[in-house]
């Protein structure tokens, strides 16, 4: 038996696809505001593919500024 502590694993919020996702969404959502660019978004509904989809119309977007 070891004489180490066991270490517990706390998952960090700030590390998750979720919060990774809001924070994406919010970015977006300042940036039309900013470049004037009304946007409606329908996320895909595979979660793989909605990181990606955020990413590519914040680029759109800082396009516009």
């Amino acid at each position: 038996m070891s004489n180490e502590n066991p270490k517990f694993i706390l998952r960090d919020p700030t590390k998750s696809e979720e919060y990774k996702q809001i924070i994406l969404e919010d970015c977006l959502d300042q940036l039309c505001k900013i470049a004037g660019r009304e946007l409606f978004i329908m996320l895909p509904e595979d979660k793989d593919d909605r990181i990606p989809y955020l990413k590519k119309e914040i680029k759109k977007t800082l396009d516009l500024l």
